[in-house]
């Protein structure tokens, strides 16, 4: 099945390369945050300090997602309900704030609704690697060292999108900094992105993991590599008595909550989101991306967006 899609790969990348399949450009320019595995390789808090950047250099930047799992059809801008939008895209909402995110399967067409309300000038594809429809002017490709280091498998028997040869079609990588892992050695310019814990939190309060010695804490998760989330917490010198993983994207029940027990539960800030409604006590653990080079990042970004993306 590997070999089979593979081939279709192969075929799809020949269409592109030769005009026969035709990309669509919308007025303002399009960066885009994608990779080349199946998650958990950190596009989300990209995306989130990508936006920041930005908008701290007086762009209006847009994100534009696909909205994975959400209850609506439509192409819409994220409001108050996570369901019609997917977790992701409203945690991103969540944490920018006054950054429009627009989500729809067809990210061309979301370029449109967002272009004729006036929303921003800068638009943020967020897993748009693999969505070759659209134009775009940057593609950022992040990157998990462990998975590059361990072989390539492609879809539906692994975990691969696209064979690591795909990475030339992009003008920047940002590797995740994971302990003991060599950095691979890339054909287009990389930069290292590494974890900031901010925090844990209860609903907008920061709390401190002091409080919670003592106290026999289930940690559980329904993401995509969740021994990370765990070690994560371990580094804050929290040792959970449980540690409890679902299928990522889970949508949680009251039950469920209820069967892990514990005095203090803590979940990941995307998780937090898809409990939103169910009447249970838990806290959760934001991070952000922190790009030790971010000056660099921003000035490959720039110097390839045309004069019409700029103020």
């Amino acid at each position: 099945m590997s070999r089979a899609f593979r081939f279709l790969l192969r075929a799809r990348e020949k269409l592109y390369t030769s005009g026969i399949l035709n990309t669509l450009r919308l007025k303002h320019p399009v960066i885009s945050v994608g990779n080349l595995t199946l998650g958990g390789t950190g596009k989300t808090p990209l995306v989130i300090a990508l936006a920041e950047g930005l908008r701290d250099r007086g762009f209006r930047p847009v994100v534009l997602s696909r909205g994975y799992r959400r209850t609506s059809r439509e192409i819409l801008v994220v409001g108050s309900n996570w369901e019609e939008a997917g977790d992701e895209p409203y945690l991103i909402k969540r944490r920018l704030g006054n950054v429009p995110v627009v989500v729809g399967a067809d990210r061309y067409r979301a370029g449109l609704l967002a272009e004729g309300k006036e929303l921003g000038n800068v638009f943020i594809l967020d897993d748009g690697f693999q969505h070759r429809r659209l134009h775009r002017d940057v593609d950022i490709v992040t990157i998990d060292p462990v998975e590059w280091a361990a072989g390539e498998t492609l879809l539906p028997t692994g975990r691969w999108r696209e064979p690591k040869s795909a990475i030339a079609r992009a003008q920047v990588a940002c590797i995740q900094e994971v302990t003991g892992a060599a950095l691979p050695s890339l054909p287009i310019p990389s930069l290292v992105v590494k974890t900031e814990i901010q925090g844990l939190y209860k609903e907008d309060a920061a709390i401190s993991p002091e409080t919670l010695k003592e106290q026999a804490v289930v940690a559980f998760a329904g993401i995509s590599k969740p021994e990370r989330f765990f070690a994560a917490l371990q580094s804050l010198g929290i040792h959970p008595a449980r540690c409890v993983r679902f299928r990522d994207h889970h949508p949680y029940s009251p039950r469920e909550i209820k069967k892990l027990g514990g005095e203090v539960r803590i979940t990941t800030e995307k998780d937090a989101v898809r409990l939103a409604g169910i009447p249970a006590d838990f806290l959760y653990l934001r991070i952000s991306a922190n790009i030790p080079d971010f000056e660099r990042l921003m000035s490959l970004i720039l110097n390839r967006l045309p004069c019409s993306g700029a103020l």
